[in-house]
Formats: structure tokens, C-alpha cells, sequence
């Protein structure tokens, strides 16, 4: 195994112990225990190599294993749906610890495999959600995902592109929507680019098309006092700002991921000014 574990960390050009989790993670084992049985059978043999090959060509490992981790659920994903990374991780943390804050109606814009929704639905255990997305194999996988956790009373999934036939308000809406600047999209990683779903990355010209359109369409879907969260790219802060302070006036605010760049807005819908200046 000990062999098996350099040749992989030749090939992929990773450091021993990403070669040890990406052994782990396809043989379905922690990752220390790839060491306890170091025989392996022709067809398993046959199966590594076969997948170490995908690998090589940059299919996602999470394409490969059908799993994605994501705080602490183990997410069913398949190709041609977006992959959730750590930035989202941080994004979740971020909306529970706003103070003062319970939402009971939550509606979140791209879904994706779930990822958000599942994991809000665990953070605000009072709440019913709406997940919405444009492709059918995503909301298939969510759904797969939203049985594994029992959550089918409290969470309703839709094909819907934007706010398209949705007419109800919600205390919190959210989203990761397309955000990547057209111009960059050649310079992702291969796996990202020929692999990942284009239409969940794609954000138009600077990357900020389909965030204009969520504020300009979610803030009549927002309750009084209810909170819009996107995810962002950090060049965008100037021109969202920009654009914030000559369509909104109600408050925002941007917040740094884990890694001290701009990665999240945050805004709240005051209906009236006595409610706005109260704050």
C-alpha cells in the first residue's frame, strides 16, 4: 500500500498525505486505515487504476466517488452538478452567527446538490426552506441528498430560474449563484472548467450579472427586516458597492472568508425608515 501511495503522489504531483486521502477516499477507508490491509485484489487493482486515470485527466475526485463533505453531512454528488467548496462552509457559519436571527422561511437561489439548504435546515431546525435551481440532474441529486436526512417535510425543492412563479416572501434568501468574471473563466483549474457545470460558474462580462439580478428581484421577496446573503468574488466589492448605493437603500455589508478576502454580501430589507433608523 505504501507503494501504491508514492506511485499516486508521483502522478498527481500531490504530497504524501493528499496521496493517502485520495487512496482513502476511493477505496471508501479513513485514511489511516489504507494501512491496515495492505492486500489488493485484481479487481480492486483494476478499479484504482481506472479512477487514478480519471484523475490524471482532472475529474474531480468528488465526480469520481459520488461524495462530497460539507460541514459535518456526506452529500451525494454526481457530474454536471456544481461541487460546494470551503468558502461555503464559512458562509453558513457567517448566517447562524447573526445576531438576533431565526428565520422560519428560508428560499435559497441555485441549489445545486443542497449543500446550503441541508445545512441551514440544521442551523435553524423552526424552519421550512425552498431550494430552487435551473438543471435537473442538481435538483435529482438534492433531492437524493434531502431524503438522506429526513428533510422532506421541511424542504421543497423547485426547477425555477431565478424568482420565476415564486409570488411568496421569506425571512432570509440565499445564494451562491455564477459570480467567475467571463474573462477568467479560461484561467480555472481543468477540473474546474471542463468538468464542473459552466452555467453555475459563468457570471457574465465582470461576473456580477446574475447578482444584480438577485437584488433587483429577491428584495420584493424579502420580508420586513429579512436578510439577502450572496456569495461573491472579492473584485467585485467596488462595483457592487456602486451598484448597492444607487438601486438599495436599505443597509449592506461585505464580509471576508477565512482566508481574508471579500467573499460575502450581506443586506437588509427596512421596509420603513422608523424600523431603519431604530437600528
Amino acid at each position: 500500500m505504501k507503494e501504491l501511495v508514492r506511485q499516486i503522489s508521483k502522478d498527481l504531483k500531490v504530497t504524501r498525505g493528499e496521496a493517502e486521502l485520495i487512496l482513502a477516499s476511493l477505496l471508501d477507508r479513513p485514511r489511516f486505515g489504507i494501512y491496515s490491509n495492505n492486500k489488493i485484489d485484481d479487481t480492486t487493482r483494476k478499479f484504482l487504476k481506472m479512477k487514478l486515470l480519471q484523475l490524471k485527466q482532472g475529474v474531480p475526485i468528488e465526480y469520481i466517488t459520488k461524495k462530497v463533505y460539507f460541514l459535518n453531512y456526506v452529500l451525494r454528488i454526481y457530474p454536471g452538478v456544481f461541487i460546494p467548496r470551503l468558502e461555503t462552509e464559512y458562509f453558513i457559519e457567517l448566517i447562524e452567527k447573526m445576531p438576533y436571527f431565526a428565520p422560519k422561511e428560508i428560499l435559497e437561489i441555485g441549489t445545486g446538490c443542497g449543500a446550503i439548504s441541508i445545512a441551514l435546515a440544521g442551523v435553524f431546525p423552526n424552519a421550512t426552506i425552498t431550494a430552487t435551481d435551473v438543471s435537473e440532474i442538481a435538483l435529482s441529486c438534492a433531492q437524493e441528498n434531502i431524503e438522506t436526512y429526513n428533510l422532506q417535510k421541511r424542504m421543497t425543492l423547485l426547477r425555477r430560474n431565478m424568482f420565476d412563479g415564486i409570488s411568496e416572501t421569506f425571512d432570509l434568501i440565499v445564494s451562491n449563484p455564477p459570480y467567475i468574471p467571463r474573462s477568467r473563466l479560461q484561467s480555472l483549474p481543468k477540473s474546474v472548467k471542463e468538468f464542473e457545470p459552466i452555467v453555475a460558474i459563468d457570471g457574465g462580462e465582470n461576473g456580477t450579472h446574475f447578482i444584480h439580478k438577485l437584488i433587483k428581484a429577491g428584495r420584493p421577496h424579502l420580508n420586513e427586516d429579512g436578510i439577502m446573503a450572496v456569495e461573491i468574488d472579492e473584485s467585485q466589492v467596488k462595483p457592487l458597492q456602486k451598484f448597492l448605493s444607487s438601486n438599495i437603500s436599505t443597509p449592506f455589508s461585505f464580509k471576508k472568508d477565512l482566508f481574508s478576502r471579500f467573499r460575502y454580501l450581506f443586506l437588509r430589507n427596512f421596509k420603513n425608515e422608523k424600523s431603519k433608523n431604530n437600528r
